[in-house]
């Protein structure tokens, strides 16, 4: 049985918001249990709630230290780091703001942490952002208090979150192009449905239980193509790599 080492955020740490109990909850993990034996995968998640790239090359390091042990290591970060501080932008809809992660540095340190697993000889993975919905996401953030019309004059566009988002989605796809590393897609799977919409809770940008069951699906189906993979050398941003696992 091959090992993988899963780093990243509340989205592979499955993560929903209940509308019901107006808060986040985590999916049972028995379902992430059945895939991994399914797929003959030990998984074992080092996942937190707001994790950025950052924190995430901590916890890389932190358990590089206690000799990481696994085939392979899947990085998904990215929803985190290109969100902002939203009181800041709020308070302050006239001055520029950067992300939590600014997408230069996103980028080296995503770079560093692929870099830091080829040398031990792990196999790196990426994973595409799942899509966010702009108005739903919006509202949630003003459902404390913020006034939504000093945000939107700051970002000219409510869309311009979506936009915001895709630009780090994007960027991890180019990474995985240029450093030779394989791609699980799932933003396209999310893309691919016609209810895209109905896949993304309330607060815009956690899949629902629908979406985790896509995710796990295209992770199913990833690994599965392992047989009939394609060279990395024939990526395409309209081709995404379904080399497997």
């Amino acid at each position: 049985m091959e090992r993988i080492r899963i780093f990243g955020d509340s989205i592979l740490k499955r993560i929903v918001y209940s509308e019901q109990d107006n808060r986040y909850r985590t999916l049972p993990v028995e379902q992430v249990n059945e895939l991994g034996k399914a797929l003959d995968l030990e998984i074992e998640t080092t996942t937190i709630f707001g994790c950025t790239v950052t924190k995430g090359m901590q916890l890389l390091q932190r358990a590089m230290k206690k000799n990481l042990e696994c085939d392979y290591v899947l990085l998904e970060f990215g929803g985190n780091d290109c969100d902002y501080l939203w009181d800041q932008v709020e308070q302050y809809p006239q001055q520029p703001h950067d992300p939590k992660t600014p997408l230069p540095v996103f980028s080296d340190m995503l770079i560093t942490m692929i870099s830091l697993l080829k040398e031990k000889h792990i196999e790196p993975l990426l994973v595409t952002l799942p899509p966010v919905d702009s108005r739903r996401y919006l509202d949630h953030i003003c459902s404390s208090g913020l006034d939504k019309q000093k945000i939107l004059s700051w970002l000219k566009d409510e869309k311009t979150i979506e936009r915001h988002q895709e630009l780090y989605s994007l960027q991890i796809a180019k990474i995985a192009l240029e450093t030779q590393t394989r791609l699980i897609d799932i933003r396209s799977a999310f893309l691919e449905r016609k209810e895209c919409s109905t896949l993304i809770c309330k607060d815009g940008i956690h899949p629902n239980e629908k979406g985790h069951a896509l995710i796990l699906e295209t992770f199913a189906q990833y690994r599965r193509h392992k047989s009939t993979s394609r060279k990395l050398s024939s990526f395409s941003f309209d081709a995404p790599v379904c080399a497997g696992f």
